[in-house]
């Protein structure tokens, strides 16, 4: 099986839930009730989910490159993009919160806070480089609307 030369959002997604499950597995710092690890975690996780394949299902009818960096060419503003530019991204943080919960592991806050500079540096702010120059005025007016995040 030959692996992929580039890692992609879902790649870290996947690193960042290894390195918190790795992480607690070594060091347990508890940081909630059970109660509110085990409902908050699968809220999020689930709540995480939902978010990002609606998103992605919404590139997928609109024809528009999915993976980072391809061509786009639609511009998507309905569904979660109402409310957050990067529904996919936040998606993912959201998974990894509920995570950190499920295992109730403060330690996970920094795999957090890793992936999210990791995902901002790589990807967001270049992503929106591109899509202000395939989009110009159109993506403008969006970003004047929406926010990045939430």
């Amino acid at each position: 099986m030959k692996m992929p030369s580039r890692l992609y959002p879902p790649h870290y997604l996947l690193l960042s839930i290894l390195s918190i499950v790795g992480i607690d597995s070594l060091l347990q710092v508890p940081f909630v009730s059970s109660t509110i690890a085990l409902v908050g975690g699968l809220l999020f996780l689930l709540s995480g989910i939902v978010l990002a394949a609606s998103a992605a299902r919404l590139f997928s009818k609109a024809k528009t490159g999915i993976v980072p960096f391809s061509e786009s060419t639609k511009l998507v503003v309905s569904g979660a993009y109402r409310f957050t530019r990067n529904p996919m991204y936040l998606g993912m943080f959201f998974c990894l919160i509920g995570v950190t919960l499920l295992v109730n592991n403060v330690l996970g806050l920094l795999v957090l806070l890793l992936f999210f500079f990791i995902i901002r540096q790589k990807f967001v702010l270049k992503e929106e480089v591109q899509m202000q120059e395939t989009f110009g005025d159109d993506y403008a007016q969006f970003k004047t609307r929406i926010r990045r995040w939430i």
